[in-house]
């Protein structure tokens, strides 16, 4: 087993995490390291010939070419497996907490708070990135401002770890599927779904456009690239039941504005009533559509 790592300009870290984004789930760790002052990019491949043909793969058509050379190491393969471990840590939301399942026996929840325990391997959604938290925080609001009628039937669109699903399956949403093109991503789902004794929840390795619209959702979420949420716009509106709520992410704040446009013409020519609602994080941004 190969690391491949180098350190990182801080001019170049929006563009680097941007980039990867787009990529996940993928093999890179982006994380800063402290006690060197510095930001890291690190991943972990079977052999030198495949971290070098992933590095140009995810670098090649941008600035990030100019980056130095990577540095290699060899390390076994318990390394690999918990090399993610060190970059995620428990945190909330409100009452809501989201706990790596290494850290279940030091820290404390609160009798009455709700928690979801994760491991999520080499899979995207730890919700420590922007776009996984801005989701988590609407379904947390939601689920205080809303009532219990509302809370019926939920759908996470490229769900990763599985943390949304999960999460909304803890809220009270009585039926939730969950979809990914990944089945690395649907088998580390399942296993999360396990680690909390969560029945509820179906996951289904499946494309976003094979989905059936006959079957409709109080609310759905998906936290996918920007230029995938626009080309599967309609698709995703069809997936709406009435008085339900779509939550978009993965969109850059620069791209925000056009997304919303988008929507909102679909949503009209579909004759829809609506409410819209934004919220930012650093460069990234969400976008919910109320459907009344």
């Amino acid at each position: 087993m190969i690391k491949a790592y180098l350190e990182i300009d801080e001019n170049l870290l929006d563009e680097l995490e941007e980039i990867l984004y787009e990529f996940a789930p993928h093999n890179w760790i982006l994380y800063f390291n402290h006690s060197k002052n510095c930001t890291k990019l690190e991943g972990f491949f079977e052999n030198l010939d495949v971290a070098v043909e992933d590095f140009k793969r995810i670098t090649g058509t941008t600035n990030l070419k100019h980056l130095p050379c990577l540095l290699f190491e060899n390390v076994d393969e318990e390394d690999w497996k918990n090399a993610y471990k060190k970059h995620f840590h428990p945190w909330g939301i409100n009452n809501f907490h989201w706990v790596p399942i290494w850290c279940k026996e030091n820290y404390s929840v609160p009798v009455d708070h709700l928690k979801l325990y994760l491991d999520p391997g080499m899979a995207f959604g730890t919700g420590n990135h922007e776009t996984t938290k801005l989701c988590l925080q609407s379904i947390v609001d939601l689920y205080q401002k809303t009532s219990g009628e509302f809370k019926q039937s939920f759908l996470d669109v490229g769900c990763g770890s599985g943390i949304l699903a999960m999460t909304a399956s803890i809220l009270g949403f009585r039926e939730v599927d969950a979809i990914d093109n990944d089945p690395l991503a649907i088998k580390v789902s399942q296993e999360n779904a396990l680690l909390n004794n969560i029945e509820n929840v179906h996951f289904d390795t499946k494309c976003l456009n094979t989905l059936n619209t006959f079957k409709k959702y109080d609310c759905v979420v998906a936290n996918i690239q920007a230029d995938i949420l626009q080309n599967n716009a309609e698709h995703l509106i069809n997936l709406l039941n009435e008085k339900a709520y779509l939550i978009l992410s993965g969109i850059l704040s620069v791209e925000s504005q056009k997304i919303k446009c988008y929507y909102e013409d679909l949503l009209s020519k579909s004759n829809f009533t609506f409410k819209y609602e934004n919220k930012i994080m650093n460069e990234w941004s969400l976008s919910m559509f109320q459907i009344r």
